[in-house]
């Protein structure tokens, strides 16, 4: 491993393609970023990523507010051409790919055709060394097929545009199959357990159980019961040690913690906050 930090590591990232819109006198400039993100929940704030020689930052500055398109796939092309030239250069709204959209909170439209887009009043502006960050609290949102801000809208049915290096599409879900679990003896003596696996499906899906073991270090089995899931489909519980694993607690020192779940991989843990058994020796660097 080396400490140097490779070129253009932040390539590695991915984001969503945004295309930002800003009014500039009579006219409306667009133009690409890369790093287009919602940076804020409650209320919802929306950031863009500006570089010094884009020329959109001092317009956003001076217009207060700016719309933000998160792209479709099918706009590859379009962000490709809203990031190669400047407003400076020529105005890029003549494009046959650029329609517009009626702004329904602000003065400035919208690119249609994308994921979602909102409309932002300008509230943070955070100046890196190079790049400058314009944060927006969404007061608009506009979604595909013109569905109202409030109502279902069809998500998914729009896939974004990927930003990773190269632009792509967005792939098959992620399948997960294994259960992640920790465990960790808290100090009133009970041992906090928690797990997330894959979706439980089919029959019995609303309550499928996970089923807790401690296996001891002399390699037996302790069942620790079989319990619900939380809300979200994953797993939270403080359970009380064994009797015969109680006192001391160093008896569950060298002890690990098994969960299982019906149609997933079992997860497997050891016990943090267990003290170390007597006689065993110490880690290096360990306070004495």
């Amino acid at each position: 491993m080396t400490p140097a930090i490779p070129d253009r590591l932040w390539k590695k990232l991915t984001s969503t393609v945004g295309l930002v819109s800003v009014r500039h006198g009579s006219a409306t400039n667009v133009m690409s970023a890369e790093w287009s993100y919602f940076v804020n929940k409650a209320p919802l704030y929306a950031a863009v990523v500006l570089g010094p020689r884009s020329a959109s930052g001092a317009l956003i500055a001076a217009a207060g507010e700016f719309s933000l398109t998160l792209c479709a796939e099918d706009q590859a092309e379009l962000a490709d051409f809203a990031g190669s030239f400047s407003v400076a250069d020529i105005d890029k709204t003549g494009s046959e790919l650029i329609t517009f959209g009626e702004p329904t909170a602000t003065g400035t439209p919208w690119v249609t055709g994308g994921v979602v887009a909102v409309e932002c009043v300008l509230r943070e502006t955070v100046r890196f060394p190079v790049h400058t960050m314009y944060a927006g609290e969404v007061v608009a949102a506009h979604l595909p097929g013109n569905a109202p801000a409030g109502a279902s809208a069809p998500l998914g049915t729009v896939r974004p545009l990927v930003k990773h290096g190269p632009m792509h599409a967005l792939g098959d879900p992620v399948r997960r199959t294994a259960i992640v679990a920790a465990a960790q003896l808290l100090p009133d003596g009970l041992l906090r357990i928690a797990a997330t696996g894959p979706v439980a499906t089919g029959r019995g899906a609303a309550d499928a159980r996970w089923r807790v073991t401690l296996l001891t270090a002399d390699g037996g089995t302790v069942p620790l019961g079989e319990h619900p899931p939380a809300a979200y489909g994953d797993f939270l519980v403080d359970l009380p040690v064994p009797v015969s694993h109680r006192l001391p607690a160093e008896r569950l020192h060298g002890c690990r913690v098994l969960v299982e779940r019906d149609g997933a991989k079992a997860g497997h843990t050891d016990i943090t906050g267990v003290p170390a058994a007597p006689g065993a020796p110490r880690p290096p660097g360990a306070p004495v």
